[in-house]
């Protein structure tokens, strides 16, 4: 699935992707875990979340992460926006192309 391979590849674990979900759209917590790891695990999101907003703001103060990149960042969002109604989009054999798409348009991202 298409998200599997993004949060693969993502700072995140699956859980922490979903206890963002949750949280993001006022749901009741997982029931799976206990209260103390999942407010821990809330802790944890938010610390990563932060971390990851201020890598971004000193790539950019380096140089690395221009406004070009983060267009392209943009673009890939809603271009995923916009297939993620897509039925198709969730197997495996339609996600593979838009992987690779992805995976070349990072590559070249990284060259700096």
């Amino acid at each position: 699935m298409l998200l599997d391979k993004f949060i693969e590849n993502s700072s995140f674990t699956k859980r922490q992707i979903q206890i963002i979900y949750k949280i993001h759209n006022r749901e009741a917590r997982l029931k799976e875990i206990s209260s103390g790891a999942y407010y821990r695990e809330v802790k944890q999101c938010k610390a990563k979340i932060r971390k990851l907003y201020y890598s971004i703001i000193v790539l950019n103060l380096m140089g690395i992460l221009n406004g070009e990149q983060l267009t392209t960042i943009d673009s890939i969002v809603h271009k995923l926006d916009i297939l993620k109604d897509n039925h198709n989009i969730h197997h495996n054999d339609a996600s593979d192309p838009v992987i690779d798409i992805i995976e070349k348009l990072l590559d070249r991202m990284i060259l700096m």
